[in-house]
């Protein structure tokens, strides 16, 4: 936070000294208005107002940044869930298995210890 307090100062005291060495007066017409103004004050507020139109832009990229996180969270939360059950489910059926009292030999020659944990060769 400190350095943006600092840069913030820095910029405004090279905007002002910019404003002071552009003195002469512009005359500035949008539309039906016209402003009378000192060159460097006008560059500077157009200056200005496009850091807050940027500063603006960015917010609303932020927080769609921060939605998609949070919904890509939220779908991977969901899915661990998933496997979590379907892991607890595997280990449950294996246990059973396990204290049947049987080894179930599989056609690659593996089989399955009682603990119903470990796969042997």
């Amino acid at each position: 936070m400190k350095s943006y307090v600092v840069a913030l100062a820095l910029g405004m005291l090279l905007a002002a000294f910019y404003a002071v060495q552009n003195s002469g007066t512009v005359i500035v017409k949008f539309l039906t208005w016209q402003w009378s103004l000192h060159q460097g004050i006008w560059e500077v507020l157009v200056f200005a107002a496009g850091a807050v139109l940027m500063w603006i832009t960015s917010l609303f990229a932020q927080l769609e940044y921060k939605n998609r996180y949070k919904s890509d969270t939220k779908e991977l939360k969901r899915r661990i869930a998933e496997l979590e059950d379907e892991k607890r489910s595997l280990l449950n059926a294996l246990q059973r298995e396990g204290n049947a009292g049987s080894r179930e030999v599989f056609p690659q020659g593996e089989y399955v210890a009682n603990e119903g944990v470990e796969a042997e060769k």
